[in-house]
C-alpha cells in the first residue's frame, strides 16, 4: 500500500501540479474557448442561448479529456518508457501494476477536474443549471467516455520519438475534434466529414453528455460505439506492446 501511495504522490506532482501544459491546454484552453463561444460569438433567441450553453459546455469537457490523453498522458509514459521506469518497475518486487494504476487514477482526476472546472464556470457564468443527478451522470459518461481516447493515448505513447508522437498527437486531436462536432454543430460539415466524424469515440461521448443533460432517450448505439473503440484500441496497445517486448529481447539476444 505504502509503494502505491508513493506512486500516486509520485504521479500526481507531475501530471498535475507541475504539469503547466496540462494546466494550459486541457484546462485554460477549453474554459477560454467556452467562454468565447458562449459570450462573444453565440447569436439567438434566450432559449437557443441557453441550450447553446449547456451543451457547449459538454463539448468542452471531451475536448479538454481528449488533449489530456493524446498530449499529456501519451507524453508522459513514453518518456518513463524512454527513460527505462517501466522497465525498472517491471523488475522490481511489485511490478508495473501501482503505475499504470496510479496513472489510470491521475487520469480520471484530470478528468474530473476538467468536469469541476467548465461546469463551474458554466454555472458562474452562464447560470447553466443542472439537477444532481445530472451532474452526477455527466461524470460517470465523462469517465467512462475517457476509456478509448487514454487507450489511444497509451497507443501513442509507443511512437518512439517526442517530435513524431507530437506531430502525430496533433494530427489526430484537431480533426477529431472538428469533425465530431466539438468546436461547432456537425450538421455544418460536409455530409462526408459528417459520417467520418459520427465514427469518432468523441462524437459517441459528446452524443451521450447531450443526451444526458436534455434529458433524452439514451441511444444505445453510442454505448456500443465507446466499447468498440475501447476494444479496438485495446488489441492496438496490446499488439504494440508485445512488438515492443520482441524486439527489446531480440537486441538483448544480439
Amino acid at each position: 500500500m505504502k509503494t502505491f501511495l508513493a506512486q500516486l504522490a509520485f504521479d500526481g506532482k507531475r501530471l498535475v501540479v507541475r504539469n503547466v501544459s496540462f494546466i494550459f491546454f486541457s484546462i485554460i484552453m477549453p474554459t477560454g474557448f467556452y467562454l468565447l463561444f458562449t459570450k462573444i460569438m453565440a447569436s439567438g433567441s434566450a432559449a437557443e442561448i441557453k441550450q447553446f450553453n449547456l451543451t457547449y459546455m459538454g463539448q468542452m469537457i471531451v475536448y479538454s479529456v481528449l488533449i489530456e490523453a493524446f498530449f499529456s498522458i501519451a507524453s508522459i509514459l513514453r518518456r518513463d518508457r524512454e527513460k527505462g521506469l517501466t522497465t525498472f518497475l517491471r523488475l522490481s518486487p511489485h511490478g508495473t501494476l501501482p503505475y499504470y494504476t496510479s496513472i489510470t487514477f491521475w487520469m480520471l482526476m484530470m478528468s474530473l477536474l476538467s468536469v469541476v472546472v467548465l461546469g463551474g464556470i458554466a454555472v458562474g457564468v452562464n447560470g447553466v443549471r443542472l439537477e444532481i443527478t445530472q451532474w452526477l451522470g455527466l461524470i460517470v459518461v465523462v469517465l467512462i467516455g475517457q476509456l478509448p481516447l487514454l487507450m489511444i493515448g497509451i497507443a501513442l505513447s509507443h511512437i518512439h520519438r517526442e517530435e513524431m508522437l507530437s506531430l502525430a498527437s496533433n494530427l489526430l486531436t484537431f480533426p477529431m475534434a472538428l469533425v465530431s462536432g466539438l468546436w461547432w454543430p456537425i450538421s455544418m460539415l460536409p455530409s462526408w466529414l459528417q459520417a467520418i466524424g459520427k465514427l469518432m469515440p468523441t462524437y459517441f461521448v459528446n452524443n451521450l453528455l447531450n443526451e444526458l443533460t436534455s434529458r433524452a432517450k439514451v441511444d444505445l448505439t453510442n454505448l456500443i460505439g465507446i466499447v468498440v473503440w475501447v476494444l479496438l484500441a485495446g488489441l492496438v496497445v496490446v499488439a504494440m506492446t508485445r512488438n515492443e517486448q520482441r524486439r527489446g529481447v531480440a537486441l538483448g539476444e544480439a
